[in-house]
């Protein structure tokens, strides 16, 4: 019973969709993409500004959902963002790392 459960539940994950650029990053974005997917904690975006969060969902063609701040087992914040693609209705979940500016009184 309980392999049976293991198995259904690895049978219905689904893969996480894939994230194509719809308009070309700029520079600094683009290098940010470049260096890591975003995906978890441990490969988040390393951003400078919640501006540029949200440039990497544009770049993306995403569409912010639910934001929310966890604080890491690292103990660095990170910002977490459902986005949804409006042309396939898929959420995806991005995260960011935001220690270089978390606390500074933006």
């Amino acid at each position: 019973m309980f392999a049976l459960l293991i198995a259904l539940q690895v049978a219905s994950a689904q893969p996480a969709p894939v994230l194509v650029p719809v308009v070309q990053p700029p520079g600094r974005i683009a290098k940010i993409l470049k260096k890591s997917d975003g995906r978890s904690q441990a490969t988040a975006y390393r951003v400078r500004s919640v501006r540029e969060e949200y440039e990497i969902l544009r770049v993306f063609g995403l569409e912010p959902g639910v934001q929310s701040l966890t604080i890491g087992s690292n103990n660095k914040p990170y910002d977490r963002i459902e986005a949804k693609n409006p042309k396939t209705g898929e959420t995806v979940e991005l995260w960011f790392d935001i220690s270089s500016f978390y606390g500074l009184g933006f």
